[in-house]
């Protein structure tokens, strides 16, 4: 016999199961299975301080450029997804060339999810980092692109500017 209590702890349990199965936090494009459409190439130029290049350089640290793709959805085709908006497609990650350019070239996103969008012109988030492959925190602040649109950035380099965190009167070149 199901007591109250015992009812109770399994309609929450299947309650945040359903929750939980409703809402990506990531997806990496790049391992996407099923049918993708292309995101339009990009790339990301990113002009450093001097400070911030010399800091880089003698700690043989490079940068990643993580760019998240999520839009508005289609009525009654949203989730509930923050920090992104209802229809998350996914995110890429690019380290940088010897350049310092991260190319966004060969990014997919699920047709399924991109179904959803209630405008195809879905938005783009840029974030860019220190990688972390020898300083366990981030060094950088960018002039990160925040929400702008995939067709603002088609065929495109954007440049963003860097310096060291805390770094004061930062003069990028």
């Amino acid at each position: 016999m199901l007591t109250v209590k015992t009812a109770i702890v399994i309609v929450l349990s299947l309650s945040l199961g359903a929750i939980s199965s409703c809402s990506r936090t990531s997806t990496n494009p790049q391992a996407v299975t099923g049918p993708t459409v292309d995101v339009p190439e990009f790339a990301i130029a990113i002009k450093l301080s001097p400070r911030a290049e010399e800091r880089l350089r003698s700690l043989h640290e490079t940068i990643k450029v993580i760019s998240y793709f999520d839009g508005d959805p289609l009525p009654g085709q949203g989730k509930y997804n923050p920090p992104f908006r209802d229809v998350f497609l996914g995110n890429d990650e690019k380290l940088v060339d010897d350049r310092n350019v991260a190319r966004f070239d060969h990014t997919r996103v699920p047709l399924s999810d991109w179904n959803r969008l209630s405008d195809k012109n879905y938005f783009v988030t840029i974030n860019t980092v220190s990688a972390r492959k020898v300083a366990r925190d981030n060094l950088l602040d960018c002039t990160d692109p925040i929400s702008r649109r995939i067709e603002t950035f088609r065929g495109r380099t954007i440049e963003i500017q860097c310096w060291l965190i805390r770094e004061p009167n930062a003069q990028i070149k």
